[in-house]
């Protein structure tokens, strides 16, 4: 068997496939006495060794100073990127989302209007009738927000009660989308079937000219007989008829 070529320390450091191509060629042909199977085996074991060995003379070769020195660069490179520009920003392309406004907080309702107690009871029907007669299913929700609106002209049992009344005709204004404004109203002294006026209590018929919008726009009249009652606080609505 030929013996294996030895590298040269000081010489340039020689390429593995160059070595393995320098292995000198083996015999095909076994040796006398020998099978081709043995002899097959045993040149792949020579082949290994060689292979194996040719590997570690180049791994074990002493590294150029160029080498060393294209080393120490790089490795200085790579620590000045990161420290001065190595950190990935993510840029966001996305479309900026406008920010949104808080929303508006609902009006306070409007405090209800006070009623002077020198008012003259004429004038309080007129004005309980036609607070309680304006009425927007729509903007109102229930039958219940002209009755808080005509309250400053009551009494709290008379608003207490048609809080818990629903109104003739309410269902077909929900059912319509009907909207009543009540626009003149006048008050005259109630007729010889009611009680007649004293210092307490007084009744008056109280005629309301209402515009009712919805499918169409339409008036009509409506009439009710209210009593008033003076109280502590002045003259009140205390009781309706005709509702």
């Amino acid at each position: 068997m030929a013996q294996r070529p030895t590298p040269d320390p000081d010489g340039p450091a020689p390429d593995w496939r160059a070595a393995l191509a320098a292995l000198p060629d083996r015999d095909d042909a076994p040796p006398p006495g020998t099978s081709r199977r043995r002899w097959r085996r045993t040149r792949r074991r020579a082949a290994r060794r060689d292979r194996a060995a040719a590997v570690t003379a180049v791994r074990h070769r002493p590294m150029h100073p160029a080498a060393v020195l294209l080393v120490l660069v790089l490795i200085l490179g790579l620590g000045a990127v990161a420290r001065c520009g190595g950190k990935q920003t993510t840029v966001d392309d996305r479309p900026p989302v406008a920010a949104s406004s808080p929303a508006a907080a609902p009006a306070p309702p409007a405090p209800p209007p006070s009623v002077p107690p020198d008012t003259g009871p004429d004038d309080v029907a007129v004005a309980w009738v036609r607070a309680y007669l304006t009425r927007d299913p729509l903007a109102d929700g229930t039958h219940r927000a002209s009755v808080r609106r005509a309250a400053p002209w009551a009494t709290e049992d008379l608003t207490g009660n048609l809080t818990e009344l629903v109104p003739p005709g309410w269902g077909r204004q929900i059912s319509r989308g009907e909207a009543t404004r009540a626009g003149t109203v006048a008050a005259r002294p109630a007729g010889p079937d009611l009680p007649l006026d004293n210092a307490a209590q007084v009744w008056r018929t109280v005629a309301a000219t209402l515009t009712v919008t919805g499918y169409e726009t339409t008036q009509r009249t409506d009439t009710l007989h209210v009593e008033i009652t003076r109280t502590t606080a002045g003259w009140r609505v205390s009781r309706v008829l005709g509702v």
